[in-house]
């Protein structure tokens, strides 16, 4: 046994990792069901990966006190090995808990993103209370095997001293070399899909290519000229997104010399995990759910077919605000902070607009602190009111006491329909039915958007006031996470929103084209009358429309031409526009699959969160399909070096 000492760590972590696969793969996830229908497909790739990684830590083990004679050397290399098992079983729990809840491996750039999380100790304590069944096993079982790693330095390790050319030696490490090199190496041998792979990829493996990434340096493609050009940028311009716009100042001078009841306010909804398909108005049923929400979108420009930038909710946060696009690899926000852009509140902060964002979710649980600090006069989160309908009561405080003098920008954020889907006591306990405890915490958001909506009609800028409501990302259901052609985290299920804009002089209609976050911006600066120098990567969703020759007011109809809509997430991309929804790896120039256009609401409406799986599947390929989805991969490569160049705005 003292012989084979590495032989048995590496085993201990492989057991300790076997258990924890078995716990995510066949435990049910919290919005119901398990993590995969077909088990078999990832759970063997997974754990032949695992074995690779865990035996390739023994190996090295071996190697690092083979030849230490001197007890304290080896002491401390032992010491150490047992903390790097430690921490491996525990990295390994904390990923597969962020695949569960987020659909998404542990990163840096998550750790980056959330580090600061637990400060929402409310937020933080309903998602372990929602989970606390899988949350339960993972720590018992994690503390189970640091214990027996511990027992094992203690009674075995230290107890003798190791002869690296000793016939058992050599065998067990020959077991653990041969292991060692056939998991590293699965990848190829094992031939899982790229897809399959992102999933089941261990922890380490993802944490290597993401540091072999950031200390690498990204040429411009071949391709550039393609991809940028289909994202409606200039390639040959430095800054090819940058749109400069004469007279800048002059432009912001006159704006601010205009009457107060010339510039409106804007009320900005950003409502959590608010998905499409689920909250569609153009069914029956869900007016009868959702009567505030869909009166407004009866009220104005209602966009069912929206889609956020990426996931999860500072992704949601960078389209709306900024108006560009995530990185196709990372978190934007987060990890390339320092990019230079003008933001839609740097502008209206500009025009003279008082700026007020009012949370229910603490912003450091998503490193929004420096944003919210840069964007807006004033930011709020309380403890107290960390569900929608107390944020909403507050809101009405807030609005009596803004200043008389200004124009309003208030973005009003909810959180109640962020999983676990929790609610506030009194309303009982949240019911074990995923789709019953969402769309129970989507009936209290709708009587929210009615208080808010309330004081605003009460108010002296009722007939002054421009409102955008849209979710700032989706959840995938279970019925999405099997769906083969959907290529990374870039689809319906997660970036799939309805958008709502309604002010005075917007005519009213449902427009089916898929539209974008990025579109706001450029929309609501179009609806200000405002022509400023900016970044955005969208277009305005409306123009001005013929004036009625019974009054001088200009009104507004919808854009005659909306741009295609692209969605970066974990190295993969998405492009949707009027016919078709283009799934392109930009890992792999052969995986990429097309969908026919969304227009009407064809999924089974019976079932509101279920019902959606995919977009028109298509029986054959359309033409220039093979080429369209190169030009989407050369797009997302070309977003990428124009970013990690920080050629956004000069």
């Amino acid at each position: 046994m003292k012989n084979s000492y590495w032989l048995i760590y590496g085993l201990m972590l492989l057991v300790a990792r076997l258990g924890q696969l078995c716990f995510l793969y066949f435990m049910e996830m919290p919005t119901g069901g398990l993590i995969v229908d077909r088990w078999y497909r990832f759970f063997p790739h997974a754990l032949v990966a695992e074995i690779g990684v865990v035996m390739a830590l023994s190996l090295f083990g071996f190697l690092c006190t083979a030849f230490v004679r001197k007890e304290l050397p080896r002491k401390i290399v032992a010491i150490a090995f047992v903390v790097v098992g430690v921490a491996h079983v525990w990295l390994n729990a904390g990923d597969d808990e962020t695949m569960r809840w987020m659909g998404q491996h542990l990163s840096l750039s998550f750790f980056e993103t959330y580090s600061n999380a637990a400060s929402d100790l409310g937020l933080v304590g309903r998602i372990f209370v929602g989970g606390i069944d899988h949350f339960g096993v993972d720590i018992v079982w994690g503390l189970a095997v640091s214990a027996g790693l511990v027992l094992l330095y203690r009674k075995v390790f230290l107890s003798y001293c190791p002869n690296a050319l000793s016939r058992r030696s050599m065998i067990s490490m020959a077991v653990v070399t041969v292991l060692a090199v056939s998991g590293l190496t699965s990848r190829y041998w094992f031939a899982p899909s790229k897809m399959r792979w992102k999933r089941v990829a261990p922890f380490a493996w993802h944490v290597g290519e993401e540091l072999a990434y950031k200390f690498s340096s990204l040429d411009r493609r071949p391709d550039y000229a393609d991809g940028i050009a289909l994202l409606g940028g200039d390639p040959k311009a430095d800054y090819p997104f940058w749109h400069e716009v004469p007279g800048d100042s002059l432009n912001l001078k006159a704006f601010r010399n205009r009457p107060l009841d010339e510039r409106p306010d804007i009320i900005f909804f950003t409502v959590e995990t608010f998905r499409g398909w689920t909250a569609d108005v153009r069914v029956e049923e869900t007016c009868k759910r959702l009567p505030n929400i869909c009166k407004l979108a009866n009220s104005g420009l209602y966009f069912p077919n929206a889609h956020s930038v990426g996931y999860p909710s500072i992704e949601g946060f960078l389209g709306t605000m900024t108006g560009l696009w995530s990185h196709p690899r990372f978190t934007f926000l987060s990890d390339v902070p320092n990019t230079q852009m003008r933001a839609l509140p740097d502008m209206l902060k500009d025009a003279g607009y008082h700026r007020m964002v009012l949370t229910a979710t603490e912003p450091s649980f998503d490193n929004l602190n420096p944003w919210f600090e840069r964007w807006f006069d004033y930011s709020e989160y309380k403890p107290e009111n960390q569900h929608d309908v107390p944020i909403a009561n507050r809101f009405r405080e807030l609005y009596r006491e803004r200043p008389g003098d200004k124009p309003l920008f208030f973005n009003w954020m909810s959180t109640s329909t962020h999983v676990p889907f929790t609610l506030p006591g009194e309303y009982g306990p949240t019911p074990k039915d995923p789709e019953v405890a969402y769309l129970r915490t989507m009936a209290y958001l709708d009587s929210a958007v009615g208080i808010v909506m309330d004081e605003i009609q009460k108010g002296p800028r009722a007939n002054n006031t421009l409102i955008v409501l849209t979710g700032d990302h989706a959840f995938a259901n279970k019925a999405q996470h099997e769906v083969p052609e959907f290529i990374g985290g870039a689809h319906d299920g997660y970036t799939w929103v309805p958008l709502i804009v309604a002010g005075p002089g917007i005519e009213s209609g449902v427009v089916t084209v898929p539209v974008s976050h990025v579109d706001i911006g450029p929309t609501v600066l179009k609806y200000l009358g405002l022509e400023l120098s900016n970044n955005f990567v969208g277009a305005s969703l409306i123009e001005p429309a013929e004036k009625d020759s019974s009054s001088e007011e200009t009104g507004f109809r919808v854009a005659s031409c909306i741009p295609e809509v692209f969605s970066f997430r974990m190295d993969d991309a998405t492009m949707r526009n009027r016919d078709y929804t283009f799934y392109v790896s930009m890992e792999d120039e052969k995986e990429w699959t097309v969908f026919g256009a969304m227009r009407t609401p064809d999924w089974d409406t019976s079932r509101p969160v279920e019902g959606f799986v995919t977009a028109r599947r298509l029986t054959g390929v359309p033409a220039g399909a093979e080429e369209t989805a190169r030009k989407v991969r050369a797009a997302a490569f070309a977003w990428e070096h124009v970013v990690n160049l920080n050629k956004v705005m000069p």
